[in-house]
């Protein structure tokens, strides 16, 4: 799939259409391991926070090695979008059993402490 193609799928997500959204989340769900690469380099060249929050959904739906780093370094290095960094939280949590009881709790102090939640 080409870089132009997962841009149009990372746009779909948010689209106002819900059915849009779904069927994009499928395709990229489909892909498994195989979308996560792209679904990175996606969020990096940049994305808005609504576009930002689908990806690290997607990618705490897939799991494994890479999508838990990037979900990693968000939580731990994000300090301007607050959306982006509650979902990372929320990410990591849904792969709670792929975490330290260390970062269980720090993850679960910040999500208890975040406004952005509610």
């Amino acid at each position: 799939m080409s870089d132009a193609n997962f841009s149009q799928l990372v746009k779909q997500l948010v689209d106002d259409s819900l059915m849009i959204q779904q069927v994009a989340e499928m395709i990229l769900l489909a892909l498994d391991e195989d979308a996560v690469d792209p679904l990175i380099d996606e969020f990096y060249a940049g994305v808005t926070d609504a576009q930002g929050v689908a990806i690290l959904e997607i990618m705490a739906k897939i799991g494994g090695p890479d999508a838990m780093s990037t979900l990693r370094n968000v939580f731990h290095f994000e300090e301007s979008r607050a959306s982006l960094k509650y979902a990372a939280a929320n990410g990591l949590l849904f792969n709670s059993d792929n975490l330290s009881q260390d970062e269980l709790e720090e993850i679960a102090l910040f999500i208890a402490s975040s406004s952005h939640g509610t």
